[in-house]
């Protein structure tokens, strides 16, 4: 029989969502930050607390994409926490869950912006960032972040279609061979 987990305390639920707050006013600043505000594709000054930068709109897209996923994944954190929290079953084990969702949502983001980016368009040629929507970008990172679960599948599904082998290598160490089904 399981053992019941051990709940999250108070303190920790505090700061908890204390860093949620934080990471939700840091993920809308970026966000608002990187937005292009034109789309000819020329290099654009932004003030940010720090100092002012000037960003390219390929860079601009790509930290979009990190900075949806993040949201994407935020939304998705923040509903867990609400809800494990509101019910009075928040487990402490689920601690570093909550910590690191966001940054996996924004590399899994990226991981799916790249590979739509060189599927999709040759950013080389003829200035395709110019039709590309920052819009369209956020909203499929965003979406990769929020069912980061579901698209990790995907990719995998598609790797394992795209890599077939006909035979299973035999391997000296099977430790060094992937396995079929990671943990998560």
């Amino acid at each position: 029989m399981p053992q019941p987990e051990e709940p999250m305390g108070t303190k920790t639920q505090f700061a908890l969502a204390a860093y949620m707050l934080s990471a939700f006013v840091a993920i809308f600043y970026f966000l608002i930050k990187l937005w292009p505000l034109m789309t000819s594709g020329a290099p654009e000054q932004t003030d940010f607390l720090w100092g002012t930068i000037t960003l390219p709109l390929e860079l601009r897209l790509f930290l979009i994409a990190a900075v949806a996923g993040a949201l994407g994944a935020y939304v998705h954190l923040a509903t867990s926490f609400a809800d494990y929290a509101g019910n009075q079953r928040l487990a402490a084990s689920w601690t570093w869950w909550y910590l690191l969702r966001p940054l996996i949502g924004m590399a899994l983001a990226e991981i799916v912006y790249l590979a739509i980016r060189g599927g999709l368009f040759n950013a080389g040629a003829t200035g395709a960032a110019n039709f590309i929507s920052p819009y369209g970008v956020a909203a499929i990172t965003a979406f990769t972040g929020l069912f980061s679960r579901q698209a990790t599948d995907k990719l995998s599904e598609v790797f394992e279609t795209l890599f077939r082998t006909e035979q299973k290598v035999q391997r000296k160490d099977p430790l060094l061979s992937a396995t079929p089904n990671p943990p998560r």
